[in-house]
């Protein structure tokens, strides 16, 4: 089987678990280490210049840990953590680290990790099921946020505002059609070119005229509109089983 080559990039600032890495690595021809930084500063220079589409990364070291590097990087590649301590697992796969391996590191867990990047090449984003967390960031903000949290998406020229539920809401580099594919169905819907809706956020929909509908939904501060061909997919959408399932934090039914 032809595997995708990987790019990697080694960031830990022990030389001897670098050489370790380096060894094991050897293993495996599909993948070429292309660089190695010894803190989250020369890491973040190197991948900027490298394009990396692999990082194996260390949690702790001496200039901070390495969740910092994540927000500096766009896009953000495959990330392998490997450190010595286990109690980051958790926080690792909540920003969608491909896996998280506990130093000394064996040949058959880290032969399992690069499996798990063959079958999900790290330049896909993967579509999301109605369980899963998505990681989000921009220039300044990171958040890990349940993907039924969201309750709309609207396209924003080049950008795309994603809304919560609560209220909140992030400005996302993100094209509307990465995100109709990535998203589950049937529970988001793209009611026209510039809306995506969670169905389960819908709280009121209020006929305006013949052809159109005044569609309140949890977290966004304004109804939408929508006209005749909108509102026909909207309807059809809220008539399946279990659409009208309240989203959190939603006190009111759906109305017509």
């Amino acid at each position: 089987m032809n595997l995708p080559e990987l790019r990697a990039v080694i960031v830990d600032d022990e030389p001897p678990a670098r050489e370790v890495l380096q060894e094991l690595l050897r293993e495996h021809s599909h993948v070429k280490v292309i660089g190695e930084a010894n803190s989250v500063a020369a890491a973040t220079e190197l991948c900027l210049d490298l394009q990396p589409n692999l990082i194996f990364l260390d949690v702790q070291m001496r200039d901070g840990d390495g969740f910092d590097l994540l927000p500096k990087l766009d896009p953000i590649p495959a990330i392998i953590f490997v450190t010595a301590y286990d109690e980051f697992a958790v926080r690792a796969f909540q920003v969608n680290a491909v896996d998280y391996l506990v130093k000394p590191v064996s040949p058959e867990r880290l032969a399992h990790a690069l499996q798990r990047i063959v079958r999900q090449p790290p330049t896909v984003c993967a579509s999301l099921s109605e369980d899963d967390k998505i990681f989000l960031r921009t220039d300044t903000q990171m958040r890990v946020a349940f993907v039924m949290e969201i309750s709309a998406i609207e396209a924003q020229e080049n950008y795309s505002r994603v809304c919560f539920v609560d209220g909140s809401s992030m400005l996302i580099r993100r094209s509307m059609s990465e995100w109709e594919r990535i998203l589950p169905k049937p529970h988001f819907l793209r009611t026209h070119r510039s809306f995506i809706v969670n169905i389960q956020a819908v709280k009121k929909v209020v006929m305006n005229g013949r052809d159109e509908l005044d569609v309140e939904i949890a977290g966004c501060a304004t109804p939408i509109r929508l006209g005749r061909r909108s509102s026909t997919r909207l309807r059809q959408a809220l008539r399946r089983p279990n659409a009208l399932e309240r989203a959190a934090g939603n006190d009111r039914p759906v109305t017509f």
